[in-house]
């Protein structure tokens, strides 16, 4: 292993490089960028394939064998936890780049930035709606990163203490949501014991009415006209209002949503499998939830947190191999082990939810991913610390220097992904969603992976940067700038 100490934000750091690399970029975001990339794709493969949530219900209330058990590891150790991760490296990103001395054109730091994140939501809003991935992030990553603009100043302390009540707010988050469930249910308790009280009356009068059918005598026939009418007004309401319907099927759709249905992998199946325009009007829904209603709820916190985290670890010189190797490996094995014992946790809560929800809501206090917020951040932590001490100790350099090379290229090889999986899938493509079983998922995975890292390997022998990384930069400068490499920088 051999050291090179170079100034890449200004402020000195020491910097962890493998031998043969040379850069005046910090190798270790690259890849833990390149890491980041590549396991996010591990969850975002289920929505591109069709593994839906619907599928994943089947095999969480199943047998629990080995299709289980595969989807559990993948849960816990994957999802949640490459998105915080690249968040996490990406507000480290913020403040590498507000602290560049030079620009290839006479522009502010601010400005510039500014202009990045908003060709990046430009780029999200691409990726999103034009080549119809739902879980596109790159539009929220322009946005909060805006947001954050003004926390770039802050010390340390104070970006850690932000990055926490982040995090918390979006465990309140989590919690909001279930007393909302709680509350749906309460709601349709009470409409039951309405109806309940509907169907005694209506026994009532029909024994009522039995009785009175007995008695012919003339005496009886105005009472028994009488009570007719009556009824007639009774039964008319002794029926739900308009409120207590939608207070019921509130409910009883949220309920019926816990529960395998086999006809909605069919239905999606047929919806996803057909022509461009039809996969577009299906997934117009999606793309815009997420990229509105579920950003300015939940994912400002979910991703401001992270990103939060990452620009605190940066100003504290993490990433810059500050630290002790023993440091690296205790803050790596601590959050992951605690990580991994809260990921436990939130599945066994969750199949518990899945197996009766009426009695997960009845009896549970808390919900079952109230500290996900928490366990991604920690397991994120511990990733990436884990990721710089293997750095320190000069292991698997090969394997550093091909992540470091798909991180470099990270916009390139995002959007790359999304070009594959969708034409391999989607029906205006092969036609593949819903045609593969879960692991066989993710051989597509690694496939993807090992194309995308020999890729950039063999790009960047001859080129200084990924071709959307280039665009991006042009953009931002309003310039063509150059991109490929000095013949004597070639290796």
């Amino acid at each position: 292993m051999s050291l090179t100490y170079f100034n890449a934000s200004g402020s000195s750091p020491l910097q962890v490089v493998p031998p043969g690399i040379s850069d005046d970029r910090i190798f270790s975001l690259d890849v833990l960028r390149g890491l980041a990339l590549l396991g996010i794709l591990v969850i975002s493969i289920g929505e591109f394939g069709g593994f839906i949530t619907n599928q994943q219900i089947f095999y969480r209330t199943g047998t629990h064998g080995g299709n289980y058990k595969l989807l559990t590891a993948v849960s816990i150790l994957f999802e949640g936890k490459m998105r915080a991760l690249f968040a996490l490296v990406f507000g480290a990103g913020i403040i590498l780049f507000l602290q560049k001395k030079e620009h290839p054109v006479d522009i502010s730091n601010a400005d510039a930035y500014i202009r990045r994140q908003m060709w990046l939501m430009f780029f999200g809003i691409f990726n999103a709606f034009v080549l119809l991935w739902p879980g596109d992030i790159l539009f929220q990553y322009g946005v909060v990163g805006i947001l954050l603009f003004a926390f770039y100043g802050m010390k340390t302390r104070g970006l850690f203490i932000c990055a926490i009540i982040c995090m918390l707010i979006y465990c309140g988050k989590q919690y909001w949501n279930f007393t909302d469930d709680k509350k749906t249910y309460k709601k349709y308790v009470a409409v039951t014991v309405v109806e309940k009280k509907f169907k005694a009356d209506s026994l009532s009068r029909a024994k009522k009415d039995s009785i009175d059918k007995t008695k012919d005598s003339v005496l009886f026939k105005d009472t028994l006209l009488k009570n007719k009418l009556n009824d007639s007004i009774a039964r008319k309401n002794d029926t739900l209002t308009k409120k207590q319907a939608e207070e019921k099927g509130a409910w009883e759709g949220l309920s019926k949503e816990m529960k395998y249905d086999s006809t909605k992998t069919e239905s999606e199946n047929k919806s996803m499998r057909a022509s461009y325009l039809k996969v577009w009007t299906h997934l117009m829904g999606r793309s815009q939830y997420k990229e509105s209603f579920w950003l300015y709820r939940i994912g400002v916190w979910d991703i401001g947190s992270m990103m939060l985290w990452g620009m605190a670890l940066f100003s504290l010189g993490f990433f810059s191999s500050r630290f002790a190797s023993s440091k690296y490996l205790i803050i790596g094995l601590i959050p992951l082990i605690t990580g991994l014992a809260l990921a436990w946790l939130r599945i066994k809560w969750g199949d518990e939810r899945l197996m009766d929800f009426t009695k997960y809501i009845e009896k549970s206090s808390l919900p079952h991913n109230l500290f996900f917020p928490i366990e991604r951040l920690l397991m994120a932590t511990g990733y990436a610390s884990l990721v710089l001490w293997l750095l320190r100790m000069g292991i698997f350099n090969w394997l550093w220097k091909a992540l470091a090379a798909a991180g470099k290229m990270a916009f390139t090889n995002y959007i790359l992904q999304s070009i594959f999986c969708t034409f391999f899938f989607y029906g205006y493509g092969f036609g593949y969603f819903g045609r593969l079983q879960q692991w066989e998922l993710y051989f597509v995975v690694v496939e993807i992976a090992l194309v995308q890292i020999v890729f950039s390997v063999f790009w960047l022998r001859y080129y200084t940067m990924g071709p959307l990384e280039w665009l991006w930069r042009c953009l931002i400068y309003k310039k063509r700038l150059p991109i490929k490499k000095l013949p004597s920088t070639n290796h």
